[in-house]
């Protein structure tokens, strides 16, 4: 007798269900971790610093370009790539249809639209993942996040371009927004809550000074008082001893005079 068709259902239901969950995780696995932002959040209208990072998972071949491209509907005001070895960056800008806040809150009316590192030394000695910061802000003050492309070049000519929405092959690298800066804080340039600190500590900057200025102010009127006193004591002197030298004078004119 042949197998019931019961079972022969159940077992072909289970061998499709076991290759489609493994041809899933065989397509999700590349595309897990290739390209990441750190950190992965920023606050609305501050400052940040923005680690790109790139795995090298290409074998026998390694990335020679990256360039990451800034959003173009909600942009920021000022974006500049951070000194990294082995890597020379190259900016690219763009004129906003409407100005936005810069880092020193001056306006601006133009920005950086993508920033492209080469590789300085064709050969790398490891498959270490790439890191490329880029300091950037303010940040916008509305939205929920900030979508960059980022397009990988590899020594063998492939070019993979990080652009599709969440969940798909080559995602984009997403920083979320969230809170608010503080306003008139040091936040423009860069850090977030790290940068609540210098705000206080120049607070009491002129408080430390204030006590310096009235030391030196105490030490010069002293030193003044010192000096009127001490001027009268010797003003007071010659008068005492002004009328007896001119009282003898006389006498002496009139006795050289009887003399003659």
């Amino acid at each position: 007798m042949g197998e019931p068709s019961m079972f022969r259902n159940r077992r072909t239901a289970v061998v499709a269900l076991g290759a489609a969950v493994f041809g899933a995780l065989a397509l999700a696995s590349p595309a897990s971790a290739d390209v990441t932002a750190n950190p992965s959040e920023a606050t609305r209208g501050d400052g940040a610093k923005v680690t790109f990072r790139l795995t090298e998972d290409r074998p026998g071949a390694h990335t020679t370009k990256v360039q990451v491209i800034a959003p173009v509907d909600n942009p920021i005001g000022e974006i500049y790539p951070m000194s990294q070895n082995d890597w020379a960056p190259a900016t690219e800008t763009r004129t906003l249809d409407q100005a936005v806040a810069g880092l020193h809150g001056m306006p601006v009316t133009e920005t950086t639209a993508s920033i492209t590192w080469s590789r300085v030394d064709p050969a790398p000695k490891s498959a270490a993942p790439i890191e490329l910061i880029v300091s950037m802000g303010p940040m916008p003050t509305e939205g929920d996040e900030l979508s960059f492309a980022v397009v990988q070049t590899y020594s063998d000519g492939t070019v993979v371009r990080w652009a599709d929405p969440a969940g798909g092959a080559h995602p984009a690298v997403v920083v979320k927004l969230v809170g608010q800066a503080v306003p008139g804080g040091n936040g423009h340039h860069g850090g977030g809550q790290q940068q609540a600190a210098p705000p206080a500590a120049s607070a009491q900057t002129p408080a430390e000074g204030s006590g310096s200025y009235g030391i030196l102010a105490a030490g010069l009127l002293a030193g003044l008082g010192l000096g009127v006193v001490g001027g009268w004591l010797i003003l007071r002197s010659r008068r005492s001893t002004t009328p007896a030298e001119t009282a003898e004078a006389p006498v002496r004119e009139k006795v050289g005079a009887t003399s003659q």
